[in-house]
């Protein structure tokens, strides 16, 4: 269930769709739940439903976007096994409520997402907002900047 009242455009529907994705589509996430929880990540509500609708699909895109080169998603919790330290280390105001939720396709950046349902992108030391949960998705697929960031 989207944490948002945005329809996803159609270009990103199409691409979530070819990966695999319907808006009827349900995911367990109890495994991913167990295997992080001992590093201390707490699943919480708004995580567990974008990756109940989203968890495990790899989207390949790429090219020229709207503001900056469309960005494809590996959206797999696991792929973050081993950062928590790293995730509590970042801007204070994220630490300790962002939940893993994959990562830039090629691996340059993890996809977090905070108790409010915002998508964010982690990368060295910064973290950037893009946006709630499916709107983020869809913006990362389109390579478009969140409003306020314009």
């Amino acid at each position: 269930m989207r944490g948002d009242d945005r329809d996803l455009p159609a270009r990103a529907a199409q691409e979530l769709k070819t990966a695999g994705w319907s808006p009827r589509r349900r995911v367990d996430v109890s495994e991913w739940e167990k295997a992080l929880a001992p590093e201390g990540f707490v699943m919480h509500a708004p995580a567990r439903a974008f990756l109940t609708e989203f968890g495990g699909l790899a989207v390949p895109v790429s090219g020229p976007g709207r503001d900056y080169a469309r960005i494809g998603v590996r959206l797999d919790p696991m792929l973050c096994l081993g950062q928590k330290t790293w995730f509590d280390s970042l801007d204070g105001s994220t630490a300790g409520r962002l939940y893993p939720v994959g990562e830039e396709y090629d691996g340059h950046a993890s996809l977090a997402m905070d108790a409010d349902g915002t998508i964010h992108m982690l990368f060295n030391d910064q973290v950037k907002r893009i946006g709630p949960g499916a709107t983020g998705l869809a913006r990362l697929l389109e390579g478009e900047e969140a409003p306020e960031e314009r």
